[in-house]
């Protein structure tokens, strides 16, 4: 250990770019940084860095070492995750990324309530995204994910959570301005929101219709897109499980009912196949929240 942790302080030495910020980020002194450097230097006879009172560049010798100390810094970060997978008790932070729209489903409300009831150590942190992270490479325990792309990382553990219709919908204040919407083709007259392009077939029995819509307002976040549709501003495809309050309380309409379009697959992953006990207990409380609410 006391050969690897020179290497690990000339790691953050250059990924913080000084002594001083190194030491911060270390909790360490920065005379104590410097001396690990300096025996770092004298131990293996090379010169690490060109130091200057205002820079600190490393030489040709210190990048060739770097990459390899960074490397070792990973590795030890990714014992430590493993470490705290293997605890035996459901406790401490727990990472969770989902979608923005996602919060206003039952399910997931129900599935929150759960943990918190039943495994009160465990603290949830969720980190709210409607793109497609790289979990492998961010802290994070388990994901909510849907859509066609959402099993294209291959390195992912993927529980399926719910098969969940798309509905247009808008706010009857907004459909109070409009002549009665009942055919598909009408619906290209009228103003739309979406965080993905609206394009997408509607089917009725044997027939079937594709819109194209050109005209819309984007918005980089779905649970805007659901915000400004409820206040009236325009239509927009809403996932069915995630609208049962706004439908019920009259603040949002489906736009032909009889008229259906192609679900979207919601899953629940994980980045590694051993789980740290609090991993394992919220992905059973999810799925057995999300199996309930399809009864």
């Amino acid at each position: 250990m006391q050969e690897i942790k020179p290497l690990l302080v000339f790691a953050a030495v250059l990924e913080h770019g000084s002594m001083n910020a190194a030491a911060a980020a270390l909790g360490m002194t920065p005379s104590a940084v410097s001396q690990h450097i300096s025996r770092l230097e004298t131990l293996h006879g090379i010169k690490l860095l060109n130091r200057s009172t205002r820079s600190l560049v490393p030489t040709d010798a210190g990048r060739a070492l770097g990459g390899y100390c960074r490397r070792l810094q990973d590795t030890l970060s990714d014992t430590r995750r493993a470490i705290g997978r293997l605890k035996t008790e459901p406790s401490g932070e727990l990472h969770i990324a989902l979608t923005s729209g996602i919060i206003d489903a039952p399910a997931f409300q129900t599935a929150l309530r759960r943990l918190q009831n039943e495994f009160p150590k465990i603290r949830p942190v969720f980190r709210f995204s409607d793109t497609l992270d790289d979990l492998q490479h961010t802290p994070t325990d388990l994901a909510i994910r849907g859509g066609g792309h959402a099993l294209d990382d291959p390195n992912l553990v993927a529980r399926h959570l719910a098969t969940w219709p798309y509905h247009i919908c808008a706010a009857p204040s907004y459909l109070d301005t409009l002549p009665p919407i009942t055919r598909p083709e009408q619906l290209h007259a009228c103003r739309w929101l979406h965080f993905l392009p609206v394009r997408t077939t509607l089917h009725r029995g044997g027939e079937s219709c594709f819109i194209d819509i050109a005209d819309s307002m984007f918005c980089n976040q779905l649970s805007a897109v659901r915000s400004l549709t409820v206040e009236g501003f325009g239509l927009s495809l809403q996932v069915g499980g995630e609208i049962g309050r706004h439908l019920s309380e009259g603040r949002l309409k489906t736009v032909l009912p009889d008229w259906t379009l192609p679900p979207v697959n919601l899953y629940l992953v994980t980045p590694y196949r051993i789980q740290s006990a609090k991993t394992e207990a919220a992905v059973r409380i999810f799925q057995e929240s999300f199996a309930k609410a399809a009864e």
